[in-house]
């Protein structure tokens, strides 16, 4: 239980200026009895972290075991590496984030769908015109490997648009009107009728490389990847094989095994590929803010934090 005399330790690398101006000004919104911990030296008097990987903070070990770390980000591998964390560990889940994640998702398909590249930036400015009818929505299969919060958002913004949707996790979700696969059995059934797989696992030692030679002979042919879950679902190589020889009609890629992509990277060059710099939903300043003390209000009131991290599930 967290202490109604709160200190809160802010180290977000970059952002800890703007985030600790956001936090105060909430806190006076809500009218909290909230203190911003500014010297590190105070470690000791510590409750709660908002925390990004950029951060300086290398050791935890200064911190209380029952400090409770909030992160900035809804992905925590990277933190997971920092093996002095023995305190409770929360990803960010925040409505915003999820309602553009699954917005960038929709947009992306209905860019193929529609076929808007090659009407919208044609390579020679010619007046093109297409006879063939395109697929309506209900004709379209949508697959989503991941049906956590970011996954079953998404999946429910395409059912809306009438799509044909299915899902693949671990477990079974119940979300109306959208398929719910799980093991391997699943993962081929998804893999070989999706027109669209939308990846977006987290990365464990399960789902790591999901997409690889093997995985790619189950795609539906023609299919299109798109990718923001992440980078180390995928293994590039196998991928680029993939469209090269046709077996994948196209992707768009927003995370990538090497941040940012080197620039020599063939995904820059390759006409099937789209890249787009880790963008598709960014943390929100306000709407994190006021997640992670939503959340610190649920502890205070002896229930369990939204986006609790099973370290052994490494999400």
């Amino acid at each position: 239980m967290l202490a109604s005399d709160l200190n809160i330790f802010i180290s977000t690398g970059s952002k800890t200026a703007e985030y600790k101006k956001a936090l105060a000004k909430e806190i006076e919104a809500q009218s909290l009895n909230y203190n911003i911990v500014e010297d590190i030296s105070r470690s000791n008097e510590v409750n709660a972290i908002i925390y990004a990987d950029d951060s300086d903070i290398a050791d935890f070990s200064i911190f209380p075991d029952d400090t409770v770390i909030f992160s900035i980000f809804a992905g925590v591998e990277k933190t997971l590496l920092n093996k002095t964390i023995r305190q409770p560990l929360v990803r960010l889940i925040d409505a915003e984030m999820t309602e553009c994640m699954a917005e960038w998702c929709v947009a992306h398909v209905f860019r193929y769908h529609l076929d808007l590249d090659k009407f919208i930036k044609p390579e020679k400015k010619e007046w093109i015109t297409c006879n063939k009818e395109r697929l309506l929505a209900n004709q379209v299969h949508i697959g989503i490997l991941g049906l956590g919060t970011l996954g079953a958002a998404t999946a429910n913004k395409f059912k809306k648009l009438d799509f044909k949707v299915a899902g693949w996790s671990a477990n079974e979700k119940r979300i109306s009107g959208v398929n719910s696969l799980v093991g391997q059995d699943g993962l081929r059934k998804i893999l070989s009728t999706s027109d669209y797989l939308i990846l977006l696992l987290p990365l464990t030692e399960r789902t790591k490389t999901i997409i690889n030679s093997a995985s790619l002979k189950f795609v539906k042919n023609g299919a299109v990847v798109i990718n923001a879950g992440r980078g180390g679902l995928i293994e590039d190589n196998d991928l680029l094989k993939a469209l090269d020889v046709g077996k994948i009609s196209g992707c768009t890629l927003d995370v990538f095994n090497e941040e940012p992509l080197p620039q020599e990277h063939p995904f820059w060059l390759h006409e099937k590929v789209t890249v787009t710099p880790h963008i598709s939903a960014p943390t929100r300043l306000k709407s994190s803010i006021k997640s992670i003390l939503a959340n610190i209000s649920r502890i205070k009131e002896g229930l369990q934090p939204i986006g609790l991290v099973e370290k052994e599930r490494s999400y």
